[in-house]
């Protein structure tokens, strides 16, 4: 890869990403972010970034701006519960119209296009082992919440009806709860979020009873995933990107309390106190990974106490 597009380059897995890419030698990145969850501060001052501050459905000329490049990286999407839930309208019409966009301007210039999907896409699946052929159990429209699981899930027929046809080169990857150092708290991110309320002394808030469990992923370890998948070509394929070491909520606020060395207190609010009645909580989202450790060689390098430990340091240095 010499010429990269990154769409959603400035926020916290595409600004990792980017910094990944530049490391590795490639000639250009064309970031695209309307910054609605990116921040320009997550980009390093390279002459190597072509950096447009737009919405995808905004830019007119789509199709020419992705001439020249070798490959697409299409992250861009609402994120976290609590922009979601602020903004499902927007974030409905961004991962539908704006992947299409993406797709046609791929199309137009035969560019490859990695796609990040969603573990929401399993919905309230309640199988043991979430592999990539794991039917999804989607709650009613009336929990509105659901809308951004199934508009991504149109994304993936999209991309898969395109690539049947002959007309897309498509790599789906379905992202598990990803986090890292620069993980912004203020969309609902639940680990950054209960680090910076535990360094500065504060309650922990769980929605719920906390009893839920989750899974959580480095975020060096997505990057790499992306970018062996890449060289693979495996086009076509949906892969599960996770960690299987599951751990409940409020287990997760005790450990981020005891590894801060904080006196923070966990305070429980229900759900629909936070988010009203139009919300559904899964009881556990955790991966079955045997597919892309199989195709591409790599584990999880992290367990969820490294992970903490580093975010911990991070976050009291920054």
């Amino acid at each position: 890869m010499n010429k990269v597009i990154v769409t959603g380059g400035a926020g916290f897995i595409g600004s990792n990403l980017v910094r990944r890419l530049i490391d590795d030698g490639v000639d250009e990145v064309l970031i695209i972010d309307d910054f609605s969850t990116g921040k320009e501060e997550n980009l390093d001052d390279s002459p190597k970034i072509n950096l447009v501050k737009s919405k995808l459905e905004d830019i007119n000329n789509l199709n020419s701006m992705f001439e020249g490049y070798d490959f697409c990286f299409h992250l861009a999407a609402g994120v976290g519960v609590k922009y979601i839930m602020n903004n499902l309208s927007e974030s409905i019409l961004t991962n539908i119209q704006g992947t299409h966009l993406v797709f046609e301007a791929c199309k137009e210039n035969n560019i490859p296009v990695l796609i990040t999907s969603t573990s929401e896409v399993y919905g309230t699946s309640e199988e043991k082992s979430w592999d990539e052929e794991t039917k999804s159990l989607i709650g009613p429209t009336t929990k509105l919440r659901w809308s951004y699981a199934v508009s991504k899930m149109i994304d993936e027929f999209l991309a898969l009806s395109e690539y049947e046809t002959g007309n897309l080169k498509p790599i789906i990857v379905r992202l598990f709860n990803t986090i890292g150092p620069n993980q912004a708290s203020e969309f609902g991110m639940v680990v950054p979020k209960f680090i910076e309320s535990a360094l500065k002394n504060e309650d922990i808030i769980i929605h719920g009873d906390g009893s839920q469990s989750r899974s959580f992923t480095w975020v060096g370890d997505v990057i790499e995933y992306f970018i062996k998948l890449v060289e693979l070509k495996n086009y076509g394929e949906i892969y599960n990107i996770g960690q299987t070491e599951e751990i409940s909520i409020k287990e997760l606020a005790k450990l981020v309390i005891e590894t801060s060395e904080s006196d923070s207190d966990l305070k429980f609010l229900s759900h629909e106190d936070v988010f009203g009645d139009k919300f559904e909580d899964p009881s556990r989202r955790t991966p079955n990974i045997d597919k892309i450790v199989e195709a591409t060689g790599i584990k999880p390098s992290y367990d969820i106490k490294t992970m903490i430990k580093e975010i911990v340091e991070y976050k009291r240095q920054n």
